[in-house]
């Protein structure tokens, strides 16, 4: 696994460096994270931005960032962190991929789907249940499980990392994807 870990590290840092797929992994982490640290507070951020100024609203974003954050465990956080940066990751990947082939293939999508849904349903805090699961009802069921769902979350890192270190695998076997990153690399 680590040799095609280092061979996924040079098409994973070459599509990285396009201006264009480090917007779209920026986004896709920041969104990720937004929504999982801010969601338990939606509807306190849409009654409170109608009667605040933009200032106002800005700063209280800001707080419920830090609170979010403060808030959680240490590990609960990292898992967050670490899931939010190999979903933007992955999704970059998977957009230079769609590129340069202009077609997609499914494989490339199981695990990090399966990856990308068990980040999103398992709650960064577990007593708040805040995640895809709570909404359906099963929030509490993570109580349940004998590290309250951090074993999701690795579980989730795990998958997503698998599926960043396949798809960079597929980048550097591709030739139209050697051709796409040399084409980029030239601009």
């Amino acid at each position: 696994m680590i040799s095609k870990t280092k061979r996924a590290w040079k098409p994973l840092k070459n599509v990285l460096t396009t201006k264009k797929y480090f917007i779209i992994f920026l986004f896709i982490a920041f969104t990720f994270f937004s929504i999982s640290i801010l969601s338990k507070n939606f509807k306190t951020i849409i009654n409170l931005s109608k009667k605040l100024s933009l200032t106002e609203s800005f700063s209280f974003i800001i707080s419920l960032y830090k609170g979010g954050i403060v808030s959680n465990s240490p590990h609960s956080t990292i898992i967050l962190v670490t899931i939010s940066i190999l979903l933007g990751a992955l999704v970059s990947l998977m957009f230079f991929k769609i590129d340069s082939n202009k077609s997609i293939k499914g494989s490339l999508t199981k695990s990090g789907t399966v990856g990308a849904f068990l980040g999103v349903a398992t709650p960064v805090c577990a007593p708040c249940g805040i995640g895809l699961l709570s909404l359906v009802g099963l929030g509490s069921v993570l109580a349940f499980l004998p590290y309250k769902g951090t074993e999701l979350g690795v579980l989730s890192i795990g998958l997503l990392y698998y599926s960043l270190v396949s798809v960079g695998n597929d980048i550097d076997d591709c030739k139209s994807c050697k051709i796409e990153i040399n084409k980029n690399k030239k601009k």
